[in-house]
């Protein structure tokens, strides 16, 4: 799910924890996030910069929070994601390396919403 440049350890050892920016969305369905992710693509955002967290047989994730937390991201807002994810939401990650607000905007722009910020709502106009 997460940026794929973790080191790999040898039994015993801790792994690092990174302290980079994640730019989040969480988003609705799958629809939504296969464009948002298609837009930061066509921005330039390369594919180890992205990491998406979907609900299918190709792809297990074992703990989501985590992950995420070995990246730097509090634990209150990892539970956070993985909370949205056991509900049957689709989470998009981005490595911004300095274009934050690029990020967020694309995210937001498709449907996205993060932790700590107002909830996008789906087109009826009722929160899920």
């Amino acid at each position: 799910m997460l940026p794929s440049d973790r080191e790999l350890h040898e039994e015993g050892e801790t792994m690092p924890t990174y302290q980079m920016p994640i730019i989040v969305g969480v988003f609705q369905d799958e629809a939504q996030a296969r464009k948002a992710v298609e837009e930061l693509r066509n921005a330039n955002f390369g594919r180890d910069q992205l990491g998406v967290a979907t609900h299918n047989p190709n792809n297990v994730i074992n703990n989501l929070a985590q992950d995420f937390m070995k990246l730097g991201v509090p634990e209150e807002r990892a539970r956070y994601y993985e909370h949205e994810f056991q509900a049957g939401h689709v989470i998009v990650s981005v490595r911004p390396d300095g274009r934050e607000a690029e990020a967020r905007r694309i995210l937001q722009g498709n449907g996205g919403y993060d932790y700590g910020l107002d909830v996008a709502l789906p087109s009826d106009g009722s929160k899920q």
